[in-house]
């Protein structure tokens, strides 16, 4: 999936240029402000064989808004919970076969890359909720594939739309549309193989939005494109994560349609579920759903659906630190993922030489990283705009001593902190100062700076010291000094005293400091091995 086609507000409306993935906002925009969910008797049932032909209307996605069009589709293959229609042009061109379609009925029914035991009906069912069966007296989801074609460049993986969901003269009445009075998704087929596990993936994604309608038409787009991302990472071939760790000054709760926003969408999600929902044992995301409340309304009603006190902001918060954090080994396993490698988030600041000052900014319900190394008695300073809601945290961590802090820092009533780290004993190879921004509209200042008494790893005031950084040794060497040289423990314990021979035969493998309190040396790492 790349990136989605946001709004159609105008038929003149121009779209961005770059790929398209999921299109299913388009037609969310055309039928949200008049869409009301009504009382539809069930047509007769009369479920197709494989090898009928059937007619659909089908959409013409070169032009904006697009149009319908009548084509046949080949029953290509019926399965437990679903059919696979192939329009006539695809089947003759050889972009499907026998094989790939039998592939395609049995990662939806059966099997996953995630568990060879679910397919895509049993991950979504379980963790989203139940698709509607409003229109037709048939459970089955009809997977339609096609060409569906590109509008200026950009192209279309595929696309849910609740026109389907109504008869076709209250459709054409209340839209002008037609509907197939099915429950369907519509799946682009070139030039990427449809049986490919990607692929499927987005049709679990497209069957995400048919889920999500079935319980609440008005939700934001935000909290429907997260729910559907969730769903490719639960059948075991998600979105690739990129973009939005390059740049995380993005607000979590407002959907463009760039990639980013799929991604942090798809982040948020997966926290929570890994946090607070499925993988801990309750229904938190098909709550959410279910809930008539909508975005962050809609995330505290879940919460409060399985009985957990915690709230949107809290959860969030944590959702920020647990990008950067990346570790479930840390703090209770609450900041990081379990089912996911998430890279490096990108820094907004990166200081290595003292005093600092510097200034930002950050968009609402977004948070951002201010990194600090080579920094002994770090003392760091923040100051937002007075009239914002600044949340401002500290993450340390030295990744050699598997250690790690992690702080709040209170703000005063004009969104004023303060925060200082001691000296060896808080010695961290990196420092982090994140703040997150709550508050209601709008993007929000601040200032902050970072001043430090001295400066290890071999860097002072900005300038390389003459000798290597770090001396790497092995138990038992002995290194040469001299009179008032000391050897002090990561915790800031004199475990060797000053002497012009030190032996390393009695520390435990680590990490030490060769220092001395008489001179202006900088202080120097010793790692220790065996």
């Amino acid at each position: 999936m790349t990136i989605l086609l946001l709004a159609l507000v105008a038929q003149s409306e121009i779209l961005p240029s770059g790929p398209i993935g999921c299109g299913t906002a388009i037609f969310h925009r055309m039928v949200q402000a008049t869409e009301t969910r009504l009382a539809v008797v069930k047509k007769p049932y009369d479920p197709p064989e494989p090898g009928d032909t059937l007619t659909f209307w089908t959409w013409n996605m070169s032009v904006m808004p697009p149009t319908q069009y009548q084509a046949r589709f080949l029953v290509a293959a019926k399965g437990a919970h679903c059919y696979v229609m192939v329009h006539d042009s695809v089947w003759t061109a050889g972009l499907m076969d026998s094989a790939g379609v039998a592939r395609i009925v049995d990662r939806f029914d059966n099997s996953s890359p995630r568990d060879s035991s679910k397919g895509v009906w049993d991950h979504n069912t379980g963790v989203l909720g139940d698709p509607p069966d409003a229109i037709d007296q048939d459970s089955l989801i009809y997977l339609i594939y096609y060409n569906i074609g590109t509008f200026m460049g950009n192209t279309f993986d595929g696309f849910w739309m609740s026109f389907d969901e109504y008869y076709d003269s209250t459709s054409m009445r209340l839209w002008g549309y037609h509907s197939n009075e099915i429950e369907c998704v519509y799946l682009d087929c070139y030039p990427s193989n449809p049986s490919d596990d990607y692929r499927i993936a987005i049709a679990a994604h497209e069957f995400g939005h048919m889920i999500h309608w079935n319980y609440d038409q008005a939700e934001s787009l935000w909290v429907q494109e997260g729910c559907c991302e969730l769903a490719m990472w639960l059948y075991g071939s998600p979105d690739p994560i990129s973009s939005f760790p390059g740049s995380s000054d993005n607000d979590l709760t407002r959907w463009t349609g760039s990639w980013a926003d799929y991604i942090k969408t798809y982040l948020w999600f997966l926290f929570l579920y890994e946090q607070y929902g499925g993988r801990v044992g309750n229904d938190l995301v098909r709550n959410i759903i279910e809930s008539p409340a909508v975005s962050i309304d809609g995330i505290n009603a879940g919460f409060d659906s399985v009985g957990l006190a915690v709230r949107f902001e809290d959860a969030f918060d944590q959702w920020v630190l647990a990008n950067r954090v990346r570790d479930t080994s840390y703090f209770g396993g609450g900041y990081g993922y379990y089912g996911e490698d998430v890279p490096f988030f990108a820094v907004a600041g990166y200081h290595t030489s003292y005093p600092v000052s510097r200034s930002g900014s950050l968009d609402r319900w977004a948070g951002e990283y201010l990194l600090f190394r080579n920094a002994l008695s770090l003392d760091l300073e923040f100051d937002g705009a007075d009239a914002a809601d600044f949340r401002l945290y500290l993450f340390a961590e030295d990744t050699i001593r598997h250690l790690a802090l992690l702080d709040t820092v209170p703000l005063d009533s004009l969104q004023q902190g303060r925060i200082a780290l001691g000296g060896l004993d808080t010695l961290y190879q990196s420092v982090f100062l994140v703040p997150t921004n709550h508050t209601t509209f709008g993007t929000m200042s601040y200032q902050y700076s970072a001043e430090a008494s001295g400066i290890f790893e071999g860097v002072r005031n900005g300038h390389e010291a003459a000798e290597p950084a770090s001396m790497l040794v092995r138990a038992g060497e002995v290194l040469r000094g001299q009179d008032g040289f000391h050897v002090v423990s990561a915790t800031g314990r004199v475990v060797v005293q000053g002497s012009d021979v030190i032996s390393t035969g009695s520390l435990a493998p680590g990490v030490y400091y060769i220092t001395s309190p008489e001179s202006t040396m900088l202080p120097r790492r010793l790692v220790v091995v065996r």
